[in-house]
Parts: structure tokens; C-alpha cells; sequence
């Protein structure tokens, strides 16, 4: 989700709580329609057996459940993360929906999973926020794949708020203060992917890349604005500052203005927008 890499313990009073609560108003559908368009090529068989890596409040499980047209097929969903309080989210919407799902506290470097058990591993919105590339994680999820099973993996192509937020930071904050999701650009090439995929253990020949259009709808503009300010800067090692706090309208009219600016920008008639990302979507085949 958005762990803290900082023990600054300042919060501008302005700021929203950083929970998974927060982040799922941000994201909207957003999360789910990029695991849909991700996933929109396979085929969701009777008696599979799938892992949502990185499962967060279940954006991922939401998008199978929508691809099965029959919703009493026999299928298992075996959710994975390491924010309790986002996995607290999952299992009561999990609960409430019927999922035939599961969902444990687990790092995906240490799968609890055997050896060629599982028939499709879907990694929505993870890969570029784990460690060392995340090499570790995708041999973990090579060892526990079937012979032929499969493993998709999406990293975002372009994303129309980030530049926004890191003009804002660069206006409002001090000269040399860390950018916001600072180096996620290099995820844009496609490239990336596979490069990461075959460091995991995946053969070159047996990996497809395409890139894919995603959708979401935010709330109003401003409170979107205000929302994902409040939640990008527990995640960097700076941390809230002082000055935030004195400079926070300025920040918020700043980050309005650029995103207005974008590409993937359109403004809705009741104050809203409908932002257009791009994705690269990986589907390797063990």
C-alpha cells in the first residue's frame, strides 16, 4: 500500500490519514480496471487456483470475480499482502461478496505456497514498489507455479498525476527535498518488465508484453487533489515537513493547475475528471 520509509512523526493538520480507506477513494476503480484490462486475455478455467500478490483491499480478486461468468465456478483466490489493516478491508468485502477467497498476512518473498501449486499469479500494481527489482518475489512466484502456469504482471506506461505532484513538490518544497514516487518513470518501458521477469526466472521466449488503457472517475477535483497530497508523502523517506503545513493551499491550487495540464486530464461537468493512464501488461508463462 503505502508503508512509511521515515519515523517523522509530523502530519500537516491539513492531511488526510494515510489509510487503505483513503487510498481506495483515490484510486476509485481504478486498481480494479487495470487488473481487468491485465487480465483480460485469460481465461478464468474451472478448479483454477490463483494468487493475488500484493492483494491490497481486493481490487484484484474483484476484477476475476468479474471475468467469471459463471459465479459458482470452482475456483480458489489465495490472497496475499503485508498491510493487516488493507487485508482487514479485503476479508470483509471478501465476506460480503462470496468471495472464494483467502487472505493471509505474507511477504512475497517467503511464499507459504508449494512448489508448482498455483495456475495463474496475477502482481496488480506491485512490482514497481518492491525491492531489488523485485527479483526475490518473482522467483518465489516461479517455484510455486504449475508447469504452464502463468503469472501477469502490469506496471504503469503513463501516469497523469505523477508529474503534477512532482511540479508541486518542486515549487512548495525545499531545493533537493526527495520527489514523490521518485524513479517510477522507468517503469514506462516496457522493456522493464521483461527485464525483471527474466531475472525472476521466467524464459524470454515464453514472455508477452502489450500495453493497455486504464480509466478511473475521482471525486472532486480539489478534494482529489487534497486526498492524494495527504496520502504520497508518509511513503518517502523525507516525510511531511513543516513548511507543508504553511504551504499547503498553495500546494493543492499548484497540483490542480498541472494536472489540469495533462494529457490524461478531463474534467467532468459536476467538478470531477476522468483520468486516462497507460499500462504495460507482462503475461509470462513458467
Amino acid at each position: 500500500m503505502n508503508a512509511p520509509k521515515n519515523d517523522n512523526k509530523f502530519v500537516p493538520k491539513q492531511a488526510y490519514a494515510a489509510t487503505p480507506q483513503l487510498y481506495d477513494k483515490i484510486v476509485g476503480f481504478g486498481m480494479e480496471n487495470l487488473a481487468k484490462a491485465s487480465l483480460s486475455n485469460e481465461t478464468i478455467h474451472d478448479g483454477i487456483t490463483i494468487h493475488d500478490n500484493g492483494c491490497g483491499t481486493g481490487a484484484g480478486s474483484a476484477a476475476i470475480m468479474s471475468l467469471i461468468a459463471d459465479k459458482h465456478k470452482n475456483i480458489s483466490i489465495k490472497a496475499t499482502d503485508i498491510d493487516n489493516n488493507a487485508l482487514a478491508v479485503y476479508q470483509a468485502r471478501a465476506e460480503k461478496e462470496n468471495w472464494p477467497s483467502k487472505c493471509i498476512n505474507v511477504d512475497c518473498h517467503s511464499l507459504p505456497f508449494a512448489d508448482n501449486s498455483i495456475d495463474l499469479s496475477l502482481w496488480n500494481n506491485l512490482v514497481f514498489i518492491l525491492p531489488q527489482e523485485s527479483t526475490l518475489g518473482l522467483k518465489e512466484t516461479y517455484r510455486t507455479l504449475k508447469p504452464g502456469g502463468k503469472i501477469v504482471v502490469n506496471s504503469w506506461a503513463y501516469i497523469p498525476n505523477l508529474e503534477p505532484m512532482q511540479v508541486t513538490a518542486m515549487t512548495t518544497r525545499p531545493p533537493g527535498t526527495q520527489l514523490p514516487r521518485d524513479g517510477l518513470d522507468e517503469w514506462y518501458n516496457a522493456n522493464k518488465l521483461e527485464e525483471v521477469l527474466i531475472k525472476g526466472g521466467f524464459e524470454k521466449d515464453k514472455i508477452v508484453v502489450e500495453k493497455v488503457e486504464v480509466f478511473t472517475e475521482t471525486v472532486e477535483i480539489v478534494q482529489y487533489a487534497t486526498m492524494l497530497w495527504s496520502f504520497v508523502w508518509g511513503s518517502t523517506e523525507a516525510g511531511w515537513l513543516k513548511s507543508d503545513e504553511e504551504r499547503w493551499d498553495e500546494a493543492i491550487a499548484i497540483f490542480v493547475r498541472e494536472l489540469r495540464k495533462t494529457e490524461g486530464f478531463e474534467e467532468l461537468e459536476d467538478g470531477r475528471a476522468r483520468l486516462r493512464f497507460m499500462a504495460n501488461v507482462a503475461t509470462a508463462t513458467k
